[in-house]
Parts: C-alpha cells; sequence; structure tokens
C-alpha cells in the first residue's frame, strides 16, 4: 500500500480540557467524513506534559463503545483516513511548533471469532509505522518505534537533547496510562 491518498478535511469541534490530574492536558477535537464508508469520525489530538499529543481517532458510530479504538469498520477508504489522520500533525505544528507525536495501534478485536490481537507489533501498529516512516521525514521529528506495545514516536528535533525528550516522554505516557503493558 503506497498511501498515496488524499485524505479529508478535518473540521475543528472544540477544545476539551482534561481535569483528571493526569499528564493529559486537554484534547482537540477535529471530525471529518468519508464519503466511501458514508462514516464520520472523530480524530483527538490529546496534548501531554512535555509538548506532546497523542493522536487517535475512532467512528463516530462507535463512540459509546469502550472498544471504538480496536474495531475493525471494513468498509474500505483506510488510506484516506489514515492520511487524514496524519494530516493534522502538519496542521498542529502551526499553533504548538515543537510539539511532538504519539500514535498507538490499538489491538484489533473480532467479536464474531472471539479473537483479540496481541500488543506486540499488531497489525494497526505495521500499517501506522509504514505510513508515519513515509509522509514524515526526518528534518522536522527523530522516528522511535516500540513494537512491543505497538507505538510510535515522532519527537521534534526543536528539543534540546532529543534522546532525553524521548525518555521523558516515554516516562511520562507509562507512568500515566496504566492500560499499556510495560515499556
Amino acid at each position: 500500500m503506497t498511501f498515496d491518498y488524499q485524505g479529508y478535511p478535518l473540521e475543528f469541534l472544540q477544545k476539551q480540557p482534561c481535569k483528571d490530574k493526569s499528564a493529559h492536558l486537554f484534547t482537540l477535537l477535529y471530525k471529518f467524513y468519508s464519503p466511501v464508508t458514508h462514516y464520520h469520525y472523530i480524530l483527538r489530538a490529546e496534548y501531554h506534559e512535555f509538548d506532546v499529543f497523542a493522536i487517535k481517532f475512532y467512528c463516530v458510530k462507535d463512540k459509546h463503545s469502550e472498544y471504538k479504538y480496536s474495531k475493525i469498520v471494513n468498509k474500505g477508504d483506510i488510506g484516506n483516513i489514515l492520511i487524514t489522520c496524519a494530516l493534522a500533525v502538519p496542521m498542529l505544528l502551526i499553533d504548538y511548533p515543537t510539539a511532538s507525536f504519539a500514535f498507538a495501534g490499538a489491538r484489533s478485536i473480532d467479536f464474531k471469532s472471539r479473537k483479540v490481537e496481541n500488543y506486540q507489533k499488531n497489525q494497526r501498529f505495521r500499517i501506522y509505522s509504514n505510513i508515519v516512516a513515509k509522509k514524515f521525514g526526518n528534518k522536522t521529528f527523530a522516528h522511535y518505534e516500540y513494537e512491543d506495545i505497538s507505538a510510535y514516536l515522532l519527537v521534534n528535533k526543536s528539543a534540546a537533547n532529543i534522546d532525553e525528550k524521548e525518555r521523558e516522554i516515554v516516562a511520562m505516557f507509562a507512568a500515566n496510562y496504566d492500560n499499556l503493558p510495560d515499556v
């Protein structure tokens, strides 16, 4: 898959403060529509301490499901949907020029066959890491892959010490998200 897709326009919805006293400070919510799947999607850009956004998305029809990030819509158009999520990065850099970005591939859950994908190098991670590596060069970001937890981190090179920034971000996520396997 080449991922030479155009993606869809993102429409800003709102900024939601996070008041749970975690490292998650606020969320910027966007929506977009796929004319192929005929579904609306929500993109969440969750801003955390250490100037890092976690980019997440889900299909609006699944918004009340605790598995909304793990469900597979399976209606096609994955290329445009994922490129739309990638388009959020340069857009966010306008207002947050020193921001870093994190992506995690949620484990797929197949309710019919009762199968749950492993954490390690899952299907979504393999696709996301392929897109991120191709769409974001090394000029602005240092790239870090965490295959054991299916996560990818783009550390903004504006940081004084990129490796230290990476360690701080990883430690922050590990301390604040107990649903992550050991990092």
